[in-house]
């Protein structure tokens, strides 16, 4: 008897602990009427059958079932409420259009021996909007906007090259980047008007119309190993001067109607270094004329807050063919930081036909073409001429620092020699000219 009234009081027990396992609350659980035999009249209770054992376990199994179908209905509604809630965060970490962008203030000071620099102030602003059509594919497209503070003109009007109305920022007034991105297979794709850069802007820095496809190979540092490859149109100064150049081998303004093939290569082999690689080969239209170039280069951390990049360039010209760099930055400035700064200094070789697309990198300029060629010319007629420079060997020393979130202030000085050369005979003369930059810029993210 005593077994009986234990094993119908561990029953629903476990029944009971079962359904408060699963997350579910049966329905209303009669189990003290039925599991208590109806007391007689004469105060003692009805003995205990097999029949209403039966009873009891009959009505057990069917509450038991009654839960498991609660717990399944309730996990169809967890399930589609979670599907909902991905589909809400991802509209609101990936929405449909994203606008965002950067302004700056700049102010840069040029100078040159025997020769009258320029002080020049600007305000920039640069827009990028982005449209997610699919999982897969996205639009994006950049957008700049330019105010010379100092004459209150506006950008892209013609003030890079001979004559003042080719080349340079007029090839791409205003969109900077219009491409569509995706993913076919394991490659990433791109297709429009997009923005290149070599590794550390070395040989290569300049807009493609064309096709980009990249693939990245994992690997044991946790990084993976990408190879880009590169095609389209570009505009490009790199035969100026050049000797094999019939065409117009004084002319420094360039060209738009050049294509370009080129293939980028990061490889991580330690824990904090790099190995990369640039081959390109830049092909003139008009006489199919071409060049190739090709640099390597690491990048490495000594330790948390010190890194070292260097790298080497060499083209197939036979003048200018040779360039190099080195640079040692301490700590890193993060916009994303208050208070992060980092200081730099760089020592390098620039020659003009190591590049594939400006003459000089890091806003380095010989004084007959670029930004600042005609105010350059206004204030020396007649002279700039004299001045050309066919390469630059020199030392920049630069710090940035974040005040507050989302800014940054950025300052350079370089200064060194400018190798002055003769386009038409396409070599240097032997004569150096001293040249300094200055550069102050503050920026604002949003």
């Amino acid at each position: 008897m005593n077994k009986g009234f234990a094993a119908c009081g561990l029953v629903p027990a476990l029944v009971l602990g079962t359904c408060g396992t699963v997350g579910a609350q049966p329905a209303a659980v009669e189990a003290p009427a039925q599991m208590t035999q109806v007391t007689a009249s004469d105060g003692m209770a009805e003995p205990v059958t097999q029949e209403s054992l039966q009873q009891m376990r009959r009505q057990l199994e069917e509450q038991l079932q009654q839960a498991q179908e609660l717990q399944q209905r309730l996990n169809a509604q967890l399930d589609s409420l979670d599907k909902r809630m991905t589909k809400v965060e991802k509209k609101t970490d990936q929405p449909a259009v994203d606008i965002h962008g950067y302004g700056r203030l700049r102010w840069d000071k040029q100078n040159f021996e025997d020769f009258k620099g320029i002080d020049r102030k600007t305000v920039w602003m640069n827009l990028f909007v982005n449209h997610r059509i699919n999982d897969k594919w996205s639009l994006h497209s950049e957008h700049e906007f330019e105010n010379d503070l100092s004459n209150n003109h506006g950008a892209y009007e013609g003030d890079a090259g001979y004559g003042y109305n080719v080349g340079g920022k007029q090839y791409s007034r205003p969109v900077l980047q219009l491409y569509a991105q995706g993913r076919v297979g394991e490659v990433d794709v791109k297709l429009g008007r997009f923005y290149l850069q070599s590794p550390y802007k070395f040989t290569f820095d300049e807009k493609v119309d064309g096709w980009q496809a990249s693939y990245g190979v994992p690997t044991r540092w946790g990084r993976k190993a990408n190879f880009t490859l590169n095609s389209g149109n570009i505009y490009s100064k790199v035969f100026y001067g050049d000797r094999d150049n019939k065409l117009d081998p004084w002319g420094e303004g360039g060209s738009g109607n050049c294509r370009v093939l080129s293939l980028i290569s990061e490889i991580p082999v330690a824990k904090n270094t790099n190995i990369t690689s640039h081959y390109g080969k830049v092909t003139r239209r008009d006489d199919h004329l071409s060049r190739k170039t090709f640099s390597v280069g690491f990048d490495t951390k000594l330790n948390r807050d010190l890194k070292l990049s260097a790298a080497m360039a060499k083209s197939d010209s036979d003048t200018l063919n040779k360039s190099h760099f080195i640079q040692l930055q301490y700590k890193e400035a993060r916009p994303d930081i208050p208070g992060s700064f980092d200081i730099y200094v760089k020592k390098y070789l620039q020659r003009g036909h190591t590049g594939m697309t400006n003459w000089f990198n890091d806003d380095i300029i010989d004084p007959t073409s670029g930004d600042y060629s005609k105010e350059l010319n206004d204030k020396n007629p007649g002279n700039p001429w004299d001045h050309r420079a066919g390469e630059f060997n020199g030392l920049r020393i630069g710090a940035d620092f974040v005040p507050v979130r989302n800014t940054k202030l950025l300052l350079h000085y370089t200064y060194g020699k400018l190798g002055l050369f003769d386009a038409g005979l396409g070599t240097l003369t032997g004569k150096q000219d001293d040249y300094s930059f200055f550069r102050a810029q503050w920026e604002v993210y949003f």
